[in-house]
């Protein structure tokens, strides 16, 4: 009896690790940002509908470049240098002119199943407030879901913030 005991407890603990970990995996991510810029809403717009520009206040990203033809709109693509990080894709799923753009990560060797955010922007008293809503799902069932919330979700929100903190000051900045 005594040493079935320790046995119960070990596959008891086992299974409740096991449950603890099945409630976190499975499930997107989702990352909430917003900056007040102090340029009108139609040139941060502007901003944003460039896909080029992006090399100029992400510093993650060494180059960008168009990859479609069309230069704005659905169905508008970047591929973006990011060095040793190699290569991304990116397009446009949806756009409001001067409201909105809705954009997804489409290739990548990243341990992503998907990527998607959406970009808002709203005019306060003269300025913008961009506000961005992301979603993604990591790969790797438990094993990825348990990576993301110990290391990616918080990288990839400290990121983001610092992209942003650039962005204001690019827009800001240019004439």
């Amino acid at each position: 009896m005594k040493k079935i005991t320790p046995l119960i407890i070990s596959i008891v603990a086992i299974l409740l690790l096991f449950v603890g970990l099945a409630s976190i995996g499975g499930n997107m991510t989702t990352l909430e940002h917003q900056i007040i810029i102090n340029a009108p809403k139609e040139k941060v717009f502007d901003a944003l509908e460039n896909l080029e520009l992006v090399q100029e206040y992400n510093p993650s990203v060494l180059s960008a470049r168009y990859i479609s033809h069309d230069r704005a709109g659905v169905g508008a693509a970047r591929e973006c240098n990011l060095g040793k990080d190699g290569l991304i894709r990116e397009r446009v799923t949806a756009v409001v002119d001067n409201q909105s753009i809705s954009m997804e990560l489409y290739e990548h060797n990243w341990p992503l199943e998907f990527m998607t955010w959406t970009t808002r922007l709203e005019n306060v008293n003269g300025n913008t407030l961009l506000s961005q809503s992301l979603e993604y799902k990591v790969k790797f069932g438990l094993l990825g879901a348990l990576l993301d919330r110990l290391m990616m979700k918080n990288k990839l929100d400290s990121t983001i913030a610092s992209v942003f903190e650039s962005m204001k000051l690019y827009i800001e900045g240019s004439t």
